[in-house]
């Protein structure tokens, strides 16, 4: 799954209708729908944050808008507490599966720049993994949830960073993983970058050492064994 839009108002992330709906597999009119039936529920500025006049104008002016929203008299942006009321009145696994990614890599992203940040460096021995394709990921969503739980048993924190030349990263108990990257993506790196924190906890400095190469060479072989296994217990269940 590829990332939406990045959209912030009130020093929130918020998405637009259109934005909710197509992560969540289903159309605009439905989420209007659901928010018509349910309107007693929702609570504006905790779930959603309604546009109009000068706001809106304003906020057309900062963000490439989608076409048929351009002439809108009124727009509704969801937080993170809206798309989770609409996740209850879809109540289809996707909607809850996506919502639980949206928490992690969306809503929550900017929390990454408040902790000790994960800066980025030029590419070095430990970080070039060769190109490879993906391993076979049937439920890519509930294997990154298992791998989440995975980090955070080990007490490691994971963000999503906009790196620019590599894709993951690991530092002291930090792992970024890329913006831009897709959820099979995000799975794959998070396995990989998890393998050096289980395996070369007690290496050192594994960018500067001499075996740099082969401790890439034992995470890359114990990424894809780490997702070959999650793969097969996924379809299991």
């Amino acid at each position: 799954m590829q990332l939406p839009q990045a959209i912030e108002l009130k020093g929130i992330r918020v998405l637009t209708t259109k934005q909710l709906a197509e992560c969540y597999g289903s159309d605009s009119e439905t989420l209007k729908n659901n928010f018509a039936y349910n309107r007693k529920r929702f609570v504006e500025g905790k779930h959603y944050i309604p546009l109009e006049g000068a706001e809106l104008k304003d906020f057309k002016a900062r963000y490439e808008i989608h076409t048929n929203l351009k002439y809108a008299r009124i727009l509704y942006l969801w937080t993170e507490k809206g798309a989770l009321l609409h996740a209850k009145s879809l109540n289809t696994d996707k909607a809850w599966e996506v919502y639980d990614y949206l928490v992690d890599f969306y809503f929550r992203a900017k929390e990454g720049k408040t902790a000790p940040t994960v800066k980025e460096t030029k590419p070095s021995p430990v970080q070039e993994k060769k190109k490879q394709e993906l391993p076979q990921m049937d439920n890519p969503i509930r294997i990154l949830k298992v791998l989440l739980k995975v980090a955070e048993d080990k007490g490691i924190k994971v963000n999503s960073f906009p790196f620019g030349t590599v894709d993951s990263m690991l530092k002291g108990n930090h792992i970024g993983i890329r913006t831009e990257v897709t959820v099979e993506k995000a799975c794959y790196e998070l396995a990989w970058e998890l393998s050096h924190a289980f395996i070369h906890y007690d290496g050192g400095d594994m960018i500067k050492s001499p075996l740099s190469k082969d401790y890439n060479d034992q995470a890359t072989r114990a990424a894809d064994m780490i997702m070959k296994i999650l793969n097969v217990k996924m379809s299991q269940m």
